[in-house]
């Protein structure tokens, strides 16, 4: 029974149908009406008999009706009633003695439930406090604090959910929930909440909502979703903010239609005064951590600063961490150039792309920066009025500023350091302190790398000189170690700069440079060791002296002279190899000749044949021998010549090993020719080719023992013809396997009497490489040698 709308709401029933829960009746007319006014049972035949009409659906085909008034002393708290569709069944006094005892007992288990109800709403608002006094006692962040607000509102007043919606740039927000459906917390996230509850932020007044479903002060969309996400009743409370902000709010939604005591009320504001405590002691927390934090950070930038000595590397250092200093999503830094400022370094998308973009120093809002030499700052651009078009990063969307002045040498304005959050975003003061004082420390960075710029100009004229000489410069300091070492000195003795810079040269070089005494040596030769090689430098000294003429440090400078004496040493070898090999001939032809001009002697014919065979084979060698030497002076100078043409390699090679075989070059060794049947054309010069056919083996023929066998094998590859030399010779050691095709090189004389000039197989290499090829060998002492080549196959049409 609702006296105060004067209806009566069915709240159970029993044989019908539950949609009739929840149905009002008028509480003035009918039986009930009857029942209530003169507090009694009262019965009727029929319906018509009382004259009225069927008051729901649900009542049509009942016959006859019993109502009784539910009392608790003179209080009426709602009507018990009984029907029948019999029409043969009459309610009598005794029907209505007992009826009336059924509505008594119920009164007296309504008082009983409400007492209980009652006793049970007081011990959970004892608990309430309880609960708001543990979980807000303590200091949290501010995440930490709203999440408990909600849980400590949901508890205290017994609610489902509990949304906590905190002031923005914007609108509220959602920054809290407890138990919040999904459909809620989602509308809440997309957009702001209801008009009513933001007014009753606005406010600062408790909305209390027993209804929502009924409630007009809600719009139709905010009374669906709560239908939708279970909820029918609502009490927020608004949240004192810290600062003078705008008041937060707690939304506590209940599941079950909920009538709001002066006791829930109470509980409420308590909520309310214990929430405010609790963000301000988070934002007490929140803003020593967050001092903490950039100051932890502002440290570490100061000391990455403090080692930069480039003005363009500052900023770029500067704008990077500012971005990670405010966690932003861009930054900038504007540089004052007369009466524009121009982008010089940026972070973010927006910010890379703004530089070198050119405004007017006035433009706002760094325009109010330069002429106010203080931080701005703006926490919803949108919300200013003020048009962006003269802020290149600030127009491409961005919705919150802050930027503070930054000062280069003798504390002239460099230009304004600036961060963007793409969202809008009240600045702490922390924050902007923090900023300011990074704009600080790349004040004195600025300062001492555009200084250092000075020093660096005139010192990097020095490197560039030592660097670029092509003496070894070498520079110890008073206790001997290195202190330059440039690159001519790097590339003489094969040590890095980075492994002899803060060592003596004792320790790189395994023998000190210094002269005797303390004054500078004469220049003098000293060798080093290189690789497993001598390595002999030039080398002259000067002594360097303090104020007072104690030495200071001494400076080497030396260059490499093995080169020339390994001229000297080949010019050498050289004369005496080709001597030998030329006076052999010479020799033979020089006897010969001679005995033949003898008159005491009387030669036969045969004899004269045989000597002249000898003179004609020896001049053939000289012959071999000075082509040789003209081969290596033309490739020395590049001046070979080769006619390149389709050659057939396996007729060469037949040709040779026949040659070679004819000219009893065998000395027992027994030939295999291995060819593909297929076409071996190469583009070749083919009197080059046999030459080298030649050389190779002779070589296997000379390095192998007497009766191996030599195989010559030729065969098609991808693009190129291969051939290839084998013996079963004493074969090569690995370490001189690089060193073969070298000028002047000869293996092992020892090795079956095997000298020469040492020519052969630089000129078959050169030969090869003038004819597009590549030649290499294959070899392991004890197990002959495989001396290969491969020239480029003949493509259709050449």
């Amino acid at each position: 029974y609702d006296a105060a709308r004067g209806v009566l709401r069915c709240a159970a029933v029993h044989g019908f149908d539950d949609d009739l829960v929840g149905f009002e009746f008028r509480a003035d007319a009918g039986l009930a009406g009857r029942a209530i006014a003169e507090g009694r049972p009262v019965r009727s035949r029929d319906y018509a008999e009382v004259g009225e009409e069927v008051p729901s659906p649900a009542y049509a085909g009942f016959e006859r009706a019993l109502v009784a008034p539910i009392a608790w002393g003179d209080a009426i708290r709602g009507v018990l009633g009984v029907g029948t569709r019999d029409a043969q069944r009459e309610f009598g006094d005794d029907d209505a003695d007992v009826l009336g005892t059924l509505a008594s007992l119920a009164a007296l288990a309504l008082r009983n439930a409400e007492s209980f109800a009652e006793r049970s709403r007081q011990a959970r608002i004892q608990r309430g406090f309880f609960l708001i006094a543990e979980e807000l006692g303590g200091p949290l962040s501010r995440g930490q604090t709203l999440a408990a607000i909600a849980q400590a509102a949901a508890q205290a007043l017994g609610g489902s959910a509990v949304a906590v919606l905190t002031p923005g740039p914007a609108a509220h927000v959602l920054a809290g929930a407890h138990e919040l459906p999904g459909q809620l917390e989602a509308a809440l996230a997309d957009g702001p909440p209801a008009a009513a509850l933001v007014e009753a932020a606005v406010e600062r007044r408790l909305l209390a909502s027993p209804r929502i479903a009924d409630d007009d002060r809600f719009d139709e969309a905010w009374r669906d979703l709560a239908a939708a996400a279970g909820m029918r009743s609502l009490l927020a409370i608004p949240i004192e903010a810290p600062r003078g902000e705008e008041a937060a709010l707690a939304v506590v939604l209940f599941a079950e239609e909920h009538a709001f005591a002066d006791d829930d009320l109470d509980l409420a504001r308590q909520i309310a005064r214990a929430a405010r405590g609790a963000l301000d002691r988070a934002e007490l927390y929140e803003a020593e951590r967050s001092r903490r934090t950039l100051a932890q950070q502002l440290a570490e930038t100061g000391s990455q600063l403090a080692t930069e000595l480039d003005p363009a590397a500052v900023l770029e250092q500067v704008v990077e961490q500012a971005a990670v200093l405010l966690e932003a999503d861009a930054a900038s830094i504007r540089s004052l150039e007369g009466d524009e400022l121009v982008v010089a370094a940026g972070v973010g998308d927006e910010g890379e792309a703004a530089l070198g973009r050119r405004t007017p120093a006035t433009a706002w809002p760094a325009g109010d920066v330069v002429h106010s030499r203080a931080p701005v700052g703006i926490a919803d651009v949108a919300r200013s009025g003020r048009i962006v078009d003269g802020e290149p990063v600030l127009g491409e969307g961005f919705a919150a500023y802050l930027g503070v002045p930054l000062y280069g040498r003798e504390s002239a304005l460099h230009g304004v350091l600036a961060v963007y959050a793409a969202e809008p975003r009240t600045w702490r003061d922390e924050e902007v302190e923090a900023l300011a004082a990074l704009a600080g420390n790349a004040s004195v960075a600025l300062s001492n790398a555009e200084l250092y710029q000075r020093v660096a100009l005139e010192r990097e004229q020095s490197v560039a000189i030592l660097a670029n000489i092509a003496d070894g410069i070498v520079a110890v300091d008073r206790e001997g170690t290195i202190v330059l070492w440039n690159a001519a000195a790097a590339q003489i003795t094969g040590v890095p700069r980075e492994e002899a810079i803060g060592r003596t040269p004792g320790q790189v070089l395994q023998r000190d440079l210094q002269s005797e005494g303390t004054g500078p040596g004469g220049a003098r030769l000293v060798s080093i060791a290189r690789g497993g090689e001598e390595l002999w430098l030039s080398l002259s000294e000067a002594v360097m002296r303090d104020p007072v003429g104690a030495v200071a440090g001494r400076i080497f400078a030396f260059r490499d002279i093995s080169s020339e004496r390994i001229v000297e040493q080949m010019k050498s070898d050289f004369v005496s190899t080709v001597s030998h090999e030329l006076r052999t001939p010479l020799t033979s032809i020089y006897g010969f000749a001679e005995t033949l001009l003898r008159q005491d002697v009387a030669f036969g014919d045969e004899e004269r044949r045989l000597f002249l065979g000898y003179i004609a084979s020896e001049s053939e060698r000289l012959t071999s021998i000075v082509d040789a030497l003209l081969n290596v002076a033309r490739l020395d100078t590049g001046d070979l010549q080769v006619q390149i043409v389709p050659t057939d390699v396996g007729q060469v090679v037949r040709e040779s090993v026949s040659a070679a075989q004819a000219a009893g070059e065998g000395n027992g060794h027994s030939f295999v020719l291995e060819l593909e049947e297929a076409a071996l054309t190469a583009a070749a010069d083919a009197e080059k080719l046999r030459q080298i056919l030649d050389q190779l083996i002779q070589n296997a023929v000379k390095f192998s023992p007497d009766g191996s066998a030599v195989t010559v094998a030729a065969r098609r590859r991808i693009d190129a013809v291969e051939v290839a030399v084998v013996d079963e010779g004493v074969g090569i050691p690995q370490a001189e396997q690089q060193r073969i095709f070298t000028k002047f090189y000869r293996a092992d004389a020892g090795q079956r009497g095997a000298g020469g000039a040492g020519l052969g197989l630089f000129i078959a290499q050169g030969l090869v490489a003038a004819m597009g090829g590549r030649i290499w060998v294959d070899s392991a002492e004890g197990r002959g040698s495989t001396f290969a080549f491969e020239l480029p196959v003949t493509r259709q049409g050449e």
